[in-house]
């Protein structure tokens, strides 16, 4: 391999290292800003009066190794006890359109 070829390779590789920590940044800021919808609609949901606190419960679950799916079983038993009915479905689908709504403020403004 001639060393024009050597540079271009690893000019490649570290375009596809910016970007892979570039896309892991953006996830990680859309999926906040989601957690923070979502932590905003479940208080107003079930009335609970401190939003950060709230926020921070979701956030341990999520980096307890639990992800997507111990949020939503804690949003479900939260909302249940809470005396109120939230189908899992629903909840899904209102995750969904919040991630797209924090992914396009994140477009707009990072």
């Amino acid at each position: 391999m001639n060393e024009l070829d050597k540079n271009s390779l690893e000019k490649r590789e570290r375009a596809l290292e910016e970007k892979y920590f570039l896309d892991a940044e953006i996830a990680f800021k859309a999926t906040s800003r989601r957690d923070r919808l979502l932590a905003q609609l479940v208080s107003e949901m079930i009335d609970i009066a401190g939003i950060e606190a709230y926020l921070a419960e979701i956030i341990d679950v999520r980096f307890t190794g639990a992800g997507d799916e111990g949020v939503v079983a804690k949003i479900l038993a939260d909302v249940r006890s809470g005396g109120k009915v939230l189908d899992e479905n629903e909840l899904r689908g209102r995750i969904d359109k919040l991630m797209a709504s924090a992914i396009e403020a994140i477009a707009v403004r990072p």
